[in-house]
């Protein structure tokens, strides 16, 4: 007997397997609404009675009909049918039907085949990979694969719910997608950053103040993996404790900007769905291409800057791709393997196949990263591995044994944890920053990473039963499209204004340029036994401790060509006619003696660009790496063009991890190049590098009531662990051409008295791991910069024009 005889819709249809709306919503009057207390009524819960049900969450008497995304679920499983059982058939339902074939499904009142809202399975592979993401971020320390999961969810509900409304002949409604989808995602989110400012306010330095408030903006508006990268933040670092309490927004914002394209893939087609013509294999054949090119660049960004695509969107890609084509392709499938749903009457055919395919999902996922560390290969052909455990899941469905993976995660404790699963990912990585960094460690043991855990629960659960679940189920905010568009604009406006104001308040305290005008309080070559009323720059002021000239590279010092990664900024306006040009070449590292020079510029009228590029010394004719090949070349004809007199550079590179302090291959050749064209070099030996972040940790030792003393003897370390007995680039010489090279060595001021110091005076050494203040520049090395650049060894050209 066909189906449509037997009172029940078709088993194979991906409508069924991924929430096709069915009439009108269990529990829901179809009557108009004209009172106000009608609009502000959301529809009641079912009675809990038992614990299990008071654990659970409310019991909903209706169900949410679509899935778009893997987070739009929230007690959608748990309230599945009208009798408040868990979408099982019960005794009732499994009587034979009246003509004595299979037994008929359960019916509504009205008539209308009563069905879960989507497979319950899939709400407990959400726990899963929510779970993995947890535990990993807490003890391991290691990428787990569950976001890979919730991006592959995410394509595959979003895919479903879009090719339903062009089969049915629905409009694609876009924009309402938009807002539903940001209506429901923003509001707990925009509490979990708020609440996030807040304990940044109480409980982390303050150098981690301004970063918090930045990556709060960016959270709220879906462009912290951007930042992240830009910033080149390093997402595999082993210390928890000194991340962000926000990185983890890194992929709900890859993930808000796959909602906003996403969608418009599906008006390419949408004229043929009006034509009444198959929109499965052009999109197959759409999302195919943009998989595969997504692929590939992931896999080449991967193996040549893993620390960016790991927040690359577009790295990313190829994962939404593959949600997309299982959702465009499961038909099919489930009709060769005979696919049934769990209330329907016949078992699904290939039952212990199904439950060993299912198994092997899940031992799949679990066993990313346990197995390999994994970490450093993600997101490129690796994650391939937790997407087809996933999808293995997915195709395995409903298997009809007991002991089946489906059965497992069809579970209440495994919907509890799939209905909070948004807030808890939203929660739990800040309660760990915020914990870890408080005990000072990096990682959490068995019993405080538990007892972590566990708040996060309580902290996730509260979160979604006061904040989630009444904006997803208010029937007002969903009434009209500028109740929705008001609830996004005001989650967005109180974490901008909250952190605007906070930021505003900081910089009422300072003056506008303290670096420029502070003068040491204390010898600035003593490391004083008394803390002084204060040490400076506070945490919120490091920011302006990076260097930057006023102006961006124009008229004919503007390059002729843009080059990645290298900005060009200049001290003197396009206008100017200075009386000779300083160019600043090599790392940030030559940058950040730029504020040293402008005395002395100023005093010759000298015009400075910097020319810099992060990470790359200038060293003509050595091998480079990918990042920084070309930028020798780059440099070269720029100074071609430009003619300046005078390059500052540096000439030794140092080490972290000890006194390998090397000259970079290339140097000499560098010197030479320069000197030979008639250009004065002025070579920098470089200043000692740390493990740990320098200003961080006598930060800390400060804020707890240390002295410098103190922050010294933790965070110090002698000349000798740091640095070379002798500067490697001591036999640099000038080459034939007229150029003069002028060699300086800072580390006696760096490191007096063969210590290196983290706080020399009332001043901090260093604003990271590896960079000198602007105010310790201004106060120690200007002096000495100008001193040296003024004596008779100076720059020939300059001292000749003088």
């Amino acid at each position: 007997m066909r189906d449509s005889e037997q009172g029940r819709t078709p088993a194979d249809e991906l409508s069924d397997w991924v929430q096709d709306p069915v009439g009108e919503p269990v529990g829901r009057s179809s009557r108009p609404r004209t009172r106000l207390e009608d609009w502000l009524a959301e529809p009641a819960p079912a009675r809990s009675t038992t614990l299990e049900d008071w654990l659970q969450g409310p019991v909903e008497e209706y169900a949410e009909q679509e899935a778009e995304d893997a987070w739009s679920t929230g007690e959608s499983v748990s309230g599945a049918t009208a009798a408040g059982r868990y979408g099982r058939p019960g005794p009732a339902d499994e009587a034979p039907g009246t003509d004595g074939s299979a037994p008929a499904q359960p019916a509504r009142s009205d008539g209308r085949r009563q069905r879960p809202a989507f497979r319950a399975e899939l709400h407990g592979l959400r726990a899963v990979a929510l779970g993995l993401v947890a535990v990993y971020h807490v003890w391991l320390g290691r990428v787990s694969g569950g976001v890979d999961v919730f991006l592959f969810l995410s394509a595959f509900f979003l895919t479903g719910t879009f090719v339903r409304r062009l089969e049915s002949g629905r409009p694609l409604r876009i924009p309402h997608y938009w807002l539903h989808t940001f209506k429901r995602l923003l509001p707990p989110a925009a509490v979990t950053i708020l609440l996030v400012l807040a304990g940044t306010a109480v409980l982390l330095p303050p150098s981690q103040w301004v970063p918090v408030m930045e990556q709060a903006v960016a959270s709220a508006i879906y462009l912290q993996n951007l930042l992240l990268a830009v910033l080149q933040v390093d997402y595999q670092n082993q210390d928890a404790g000194a991340a962000s309490p926000l990185q983890h927004f890194w992929s709900l914002s890859v993930q808000g900007q796959a909602f906003v394209v996403w969608p418009l893939l599906f008006l390419l087609v949408r004229r043929r769905a009006r034509a009444g013509r198959s929109v499965r294999l052009p999109l197959i054949a759409i999302v195919s291409v943009i998989g595969a090119a997504s692929l590939v660049w992931s896999i080449l960004s991967t193996q040549s800057q893993q620390q960016i695509a790991y927040f690359d969107t577009a790295a990313r890609m190829w994962e939404f791709a593959a949600g997309s084509l299982l959702a465009l392709t499961l038909p099919l499938l489930d009709r060769i393997s005979g696919a049934q749903r769990p209330e329907d009457a016949q078992r699904p055919r290939f039952a212990t196949a199904r439950a060993l395919l299912g198994w092997a999902g899940i031992a799949s996922l679990l066993a990313v990263g346990v197995l390999v560390d994994v970490s450093s290969l993600f997101p490129g052909w690796i994650a391939l591995w937790p997407l087809a455990a996933a999808g293995a899941v997915v195709v395995a469905g409903h298997s009809g044994r007991r002991w089946g993976a489906d059965a497992l995660l069809s579970t209440r404790p495994a919907a509890f944890v799939g209905d909070i699963s948004y807030a808890l990912y939203l929660v739990h990585w800040p309660l760990l920053v915020m914990w870890l960094h408080h005990s000072g460690q990096e990682r959490a043991g068995l019993l405080d990473g538990l007892a972590v855990l566990t708040a996060s629960v309580l902290l996730a659960w509260a979160l979604t039963r006061l904040v989630d679940a009444p904006i997803r189920r208010s029937a007002w905010l969903e009434a009209r499209p500028w109740r929705s568009l008001t609830a996004i604009a005001l989650s967005v406006a109180l974490v901008a204004g909250t952190a605007g104001a906070w930021s505003r308040s900081l910089t009422r305290e300072v003056e506008p340029d303290p670096a420029a005008t502070a003068s040491p309080a204390m010898p600035t070559d003593e490391v004083p036994s008394e803390t002084p009323p204060e040490v400076l720059p506070r945490g919120w002021e490091l920011n302006a401790q990076w260097p930057a000239l006023p102006e961006d590279c124009s008229g004919p010092w503007e390059p002729a060509t843009e080059f990645r990664h290298v900005p060009c900024d200049q001290l003197l306006p396009a206008d100017a006619e200075p009386a000779g040009v300083v160019v600043v070449l090599g790392s940030s590292h030559a940058r950040q003696y730029v504020p040293a020079l402008l005395p002395w510029a100023e005093e010759h009228d000298l015009q400075i660009v910097n020319l810099h590029m992060d990470g790359c010394d200038f060293a003509p004719g050595s091998v480079r790496g990918e990042y920084c090949d070309g930028y020798d070349e780059y440099a070269l004809e720029y100074l071609d063009a430009v003619q300046p007199d005078v390059v500052l550079t540096t000439s030794t590179r140092t080490s972290p991890e000890g006194p390998e302090e090397t000259m970079p291959e290339g140097m000499g050749n560098a010197v030479e190049i320069l000197t030979a064209r008639g250009i004065d070099v002025i070579s920098v030996r470089d200043n000692p590098r740390w493990e740990e972040n320098a200003y961080s940790c006598a930060e800390a030792v400060i804020s707890e009531g240390g002295t410098p003393e103190e922050a010294d003897a933790a965070c110090g370390a002698d000349a000798a662990e740091k640095l070379a007995p002798e500067s490697p680039a001591a036999g640099l010489v000038a080459g034939e051409g007229g150029g003069t090279l002028t060699s300086l060595d800072f580390s006696p001021l760096i490191c007096p008295d063969g210590r290196c110091s983290p706080i020399l005076g009332d001043s901090y050494v260093y604003l990271d791991d590896d960079h000198l203040t602007k105010r310790f520049v201004q106060q120690v090395i200007t002096p000495a910069m100008t001193e040296a650049l003024e004596g008779p060894d100076g720059p020939g050209s300059i001292r000749e024009a003088g």
